[in-house]
């Protein structure tokens, strides 16, 4: 596979918190097609807020929620300080009429406003900015950034957007870019590898102690945990069956279900009750304000399905509390945490994670050693800050390429890769 870019956006050897170069603040619209508040929806607006700490200037839109929604994208963002633009629909499916109804306001609104950049985070924004950019004869590049873990969906909107529409493209995942490159949706010097950020001051283990007495755990207690909804298709049958395995052999650990879900008393509950496991676990439902110090109580995490979420926020937050991670054979879990350095990289069977929890428990220093490993990725990969600097150079590698002159371009176009003869046997 060609190497996907990954010099411009990644963290080593930047300084977050300068201007990158000599250029002028830029112009940035970030886009994001819904009103819930998700994973994504909270990687783009923290990106949104680390560029306006950046100096630029920044405008974030999103769609305005239903009258008496809960969580949404604007409540949020204007209690960090921001007020978004909500003058489109900006619906996560696409609709006919009322997509090109957002395609000719996002076109005036784009051309008014003199962006520099727009930054969209999900498929339908991606079309909808695109095709506003191209019919509104914008000067601004437009760029994607795909939070899957495994792959872009393919599809004609996706040929669309990627071959016609994109200036650059942003994946969290080797995967995606292979995807694309040997789809030849994108050429390879539009693609550019970056990492998903955690908040390191919040998700620091130094900051965090004396937790534990809250769940009634000793300080001497081995204690592994999950955080996830208990949903049926998060494989917490195997789990439960895993976790019988290992009480069996150490009667005295502890197991956290860190995660709410209306069926949990059917997924999880009742079963741990007939296995004879449910002394063995605790179940603290859903955790917010007091989430890190519960995370913080674990000796190591498990994660086996990624969620809605492709990028794995759960595992990026524990390494980043220098947790080691058991982490199944799924998705970009591979990626995030490389076998025996960070954690335990498995095929989750039941005896499979059974002997990756007993060779952790068993195994302090090794687990120890791969929970230092892990935050020290955390702070090397997963700053916020040096992640918003990076994108920001990205942005003004694109602006220039798209100043040049048509001529430069056709100097300078790379020739076509050919096939090379296999070699004789």
């Amino acid at each position: 596979m060609p190497a996907i870019r990954t010099d411009a956006p990644h963290p080593r050897g930047m300084h977050a918190t300068q201007q990158t170069g000599n250029q002028p603040p830029l112009n940035i619209l970030h886009i994001f097609s819904n009103w819930k508040w998700t994973g994504p929806a909270e990687h783009a607006l923290n990106l949104a807020l680390e560029h306006r700490r950046l100096g630029h200037d920044v405008t974030f839109a999103c769609a305005a929620p239903p009258e008496g929604a809960p969580a949404s994208i604007l409540g949020i963002a204007r209690e960090r300080g921001i007020e978004p633009y909500t003058g489109c629909r900006l619906s996560k499916h696409f609709s006919p009429a009322g997509s090109l109804q957002d395609v000719l306001r996002l076109a005036g609104f784009i051309r008014q406003s003199g962006f520099d950049v727009v930054h969209t985070h999900m498929p339908n924004d991606h079309l909808l900015a695109g095709l506003a950019v191209r019919l509104g004869l914008a000067k601004a590049v437009l760029v994607r950034t795909s939070y899957d873990g495994s792959g872009i969906r393919a599809g004609a909107r996706t040929r669309l957007c990627l071959r016609y529409l994109t200036d650059g493209f942003l994946t969290i995942a080797e995967a995606t870019g292979s995807q694309i490159i040997k789809r030849r949706y994108l050429p390879e010097h539009k693609l550019w590898k970056t990492d998903v950020p955690v908040d390191l001051e919040r998700f620091n283990p130094d900051r965090v102690a004396g937790c534990r007495d809250k769940f009634g755990l000793t300080p001497e207690a081995v204690v592994g945990g999950i955080v996830a909804r208990v949903q049926t298709h998060r494989r917490f049958e195997v789990l439960l069956e895993a976790l019988g395995i290992v009480v069996r052999e150490f009667p005295g650990f502890k197991f956290m279900i860190i995660g709410r879900g209306t069926n949990i008393e059917k997924i999880a509950i009742k079963p741990a009750q007939a296995m004879g496991i449910r002394p063995n676990l605790i179940f603290t439902g859903y955790m917010k304000e007091d989430y890190v110090e519960t995370l913080a109580c674990l000796n190591f995490k498990i994660f086996l399905v990624p969620g809605s979420d492709g990028a794995c926020r759960a595992v990026r937050e524990a390494m980043a509390m220098g947790k080691p991670v058991i982490a199944a054979r799924r998705g970009m879990l591979p990626e995030l945490v490389e076998h025996q350095q960070h954690g335990l990289v498995i095929d989750d069977t039941a005896e499979n994670i059974a002997e990756a929890i007993l060779a952790l428990v068993e195994h302090p220093d090794q687990r120890e050693a791969m929970g230092r490993n892990a935050r020290r990725k955390a702070q090397e990969r997963f700053d916020s800050r040096l992640q918003a600097a990076g994108i920001i150079r990205v942005y003004e590698e694109l602006i220039a390429r798209k100043a040049r002159p048509r001529w430069y371009h056709a100097l300078t176009r790379r020739p076509k890769r050919t096939q090379q003869p296999a070699e004789d046997a």
